[in-house]
């Protein structure tokens, strides 16, 4: 395990251009917390609510409809936080996570690995069910990403003042497994709080609310209620080396409770959304473009 203290993020010159994309005015998706932009359906998004709800996903055009509603069979929704989409196989999954934990209590969280959706599915059976536990103990995490090229699920804490990056094995075996902790992060904070932020969000300090990386794996992507954070990575380097290098950074807009964040399929553009009804869901065009 590493322990990096970030060096002085880049901040880009200039605001992020987000820009609104659409707007979900769904009663059934009152807490959007996780999402992921469709490679085979371009313009749809699938996404889930926070805990409360059961466990099921949402997919959402850029309308704002919800046009499908699929039940995960057998699976539970303690407090998904996040979900990722991933290619392998010629196929495409996505990856939920249930790895939210306010209060520290859990001993083992889990991520459901499935097929992803027909739009016209109203269940999806998992493949799998990765039950984990931190090595150093209890973690509220709100990031997932998966590298499938090198056999990864990625997961990041959301808020201390330092943050834990975490990996599984893609293919991990049978029982509750231990993650193994990369790195240690110290992203910069904010200068001013936001006039109004979630009643977990921790003070004066970055809180991590969703991750993904891109398609071509080269950019990985964070986001807290304040700041969008870009890690760039060279081919073939370890995921230590690209956390050693001080990330890109952009001021996001100023909507309080930003917890959703997804790369589009073409690995630049962003999407972002906060919890609420209606649900504003912004976009920045190639924003991630080296």
């Amino acid at each position: 395990m590493l322990a990096i203290a970030v060096p002085a993020a880049r901040a880009e010159p200039g605001p992020a251009a987000f820009e609104p994309l659409t707007t979900v005015n769904d009663r059934e998706l009152p807490e959007l917390s996780g999402l992921a932009a469709s490679r085979r359906w371009p313009g749809i998004y699938w996404a889930h609510n926070d805990s409360g709800d059961g466990p099921r996903l949402f997919a959402f055009n850029r309308r704002g409809q919800v046009i499908a509603r699929v039940e995960v069979e057998g699976a539970e929704a303690v407090d998904w936080e996040d979900i990722a989409l991933y290619e392998r196989d010629g196929r495409s999954w996505l990856a939920v996570g249930d790895i939210g934990d306010n209060f520290a209590f859990r001993d083992r969280v889990t991520i459901y690995l499935m097929p992803e959706p027909e739009l016209d599915a109203s269940r999806v059976k998992p493949l799998r069910r990765l039950d984990f536990r931190y090595p150093d103990g209890p973690r509220d995490a709100e990031g997932l990403a998966v590298d499938a090229e090198g056999g990864s699920i990625l997961v990041v804490e959301k808020g201390a003042p330092r943050v834990g990056f975490y990996r599984l094995p893609l293919d991990a075996g049978p029982g509750v497994q231990t993650a193994e902790r990369l790195a240690t992060l110290e992203l910069p904070a904010p200068g001013k709080p936001l006039p109004a932020v979630p009643m977990s969000a921790p003070r004066a300090r970055v809180s991590v609310t969703a991750m993904d990386l891109s398609r071509d794996g080269l950019r990985l992507a964070m986001i807290s209620y304040r700041q969008l954070f870009c890690f760039d990575r060279k081919p073939g380097e370890s995921w230590a080396e690209t956390l050693a290098r001080a990330p890109r950074l952009w001021p996001l807009p100023r909507k309080s409770g930003l917890e959703a964040m997804a790369i589009e399929a073409d690995g630049r553009s962003v999407v972002v959304a906060p919890e609420g009804i209606p649900t504003p869901v912004l976009r920045a065009r190639r924003i991630l473009a080296p």
